[in-house]
């Protein structure tokens, strides 16, 4: 199984405070924040990567290099609208997906190899997204909110959504029809194409998913100089 990591983004909220120095790169317990993504793929046994890029792509991609330092197999896709939003960098590397299904990781979502773990137990056939049903306050306040039903199915997805139980961990088991449901919003007039959008085409199309539980499991969205605090804490001295 491939893996794909959408590290596009400008992150101008963290950038504007280190020089638009990608927000990746910020260290964190000496390593930088897209390492920790790489490492929880490779420890799962994910090593053939693909790595959306965008803003700053060639120092990320000075940075991280080919991966084979790392055991890794990483290739490059350039998304030259990635500030339109996430659906579109996804989008971009549907060409080397192989119609097989894959791991999706947002790079500014530190996770933890237990976390992939769990959403590789999940039916290979299967659309699934992690889902933390005991987020703390910090994680709540800027999250992608998401309705779980009774019998384990996300019902609803998005950052303003009333009723919502779960919140979304950034992290995905996905199959190509998740580019089939990008394709149709883009057939939308929208100012940004965002992933949570298109999740909710795919489903309204027939194709369920999963709610994979990951609670208990470490990943921390990374938004804000708060978040880069407390992460840094967090790890500090942990040996993650």
């Amino acid at each position: 199984m491939k893996g794909v990591i959408l590290a596009a983004g400008s992150g101008r909220r963290l950038s504007f405070h280190n020089g638009w120095r990608p927000k990746l790169l910020l260290p964190v317990a000496g390593r930088a924040i897209i390492d920790y993504t790489l490492e929880a793929f490779c420890r799962v046994g994910i090593t053939d990567l693909t790595i959306v890029i965008g803003y700053r792509g060639d120092v990320l991609k000075g940075w991280v290099g080919d991966g084979s330092q790392k055991g890794l197999r990483i290739q490059y896709v350039y998304n030259p609208d990635y500030q339109l939003g996430n659906a579109l960098s996804l989008y971009a590397a549907r060409s080397l997906m192989e119609n097989e299904p894959f791991l999706l990781s947002m790079a500014d979502h530190m996770i933890s190899p237990t976390l992939l773990a769990r959403l590789l137990g999940i039916q290979e056939s299967a659309n699934a997204l992690a889902v933390d049903f005991t987020s703390s306050s910090s994680q709540i306040e800027e999250a992608t909110r998401v309705l779980v039903s009774d019998d384990g199915l996300v019902t609803h997805i998005g950052k303003e959504l009333l009723p919502w139980n779960g919140i979304d961990a950034g992290a995905f088991r996905l199959t190509p029809v998740i580019f089939e449901a990008i394709s149709d919003i883009l057939g939308e007039k929208r100012a940004e194409y965002e992933l949570s959008r298109a999740i909710t085409c795919m489903i309204d199309r027939g194709h369920p998913l999963l709610a994979c539980d990951i609670s208990g499991c470490f990943w921390q969205d990374i938004d804000t100089r708060e978040d880069l605090n407390l992460v840094r804490k967090t790890l500090t001295g942990t040996g993650l």
